[in-house]
């Protein structure tokens, strides 16, 4: 999981963003960068800036942009598949 606030903003505006919005575009819908970040931001309950949200909070708007990719067809993860689902973890 990246640790980082300033990095995960990255990541997600540089990289999820954008393969999400290729993906979705490709498939015929028509919906700019940002809404689809507004549409990401609201299904996490989330509706501020990403500036202003704490680790935890990016960390799931992260995994909820993930969650949406699965549900329209492409696989995204954390850079070298850092994160790893609760269930696989050893407790």
């Amino acid at each position: 999981m990246i640790k980082d606030t300033k990095k995960l903003i990255k990541y997600y505006k540089g990289y999820i963003l954008v393969q999400l919005h290729d993906h979705i575009v490709k498939s015929g819908t028509i919906m700019s960068i940002c809404e689809l970040d507004e549409l990401i931001k609201h299904i996490s309950e989330l509706d501020k800036s990403t500036t202003e949200m704490t680790l935890d909070e990016l960390n799931e708007l992260v995994v909820n942009a993930f969650d949406l990719g699965d549900s329209v067809g492409i696989h995204l993860n954390y850079p070298d598949n850092e994160y790893k689902p609760i269930y696989d973890e050893k407790m």
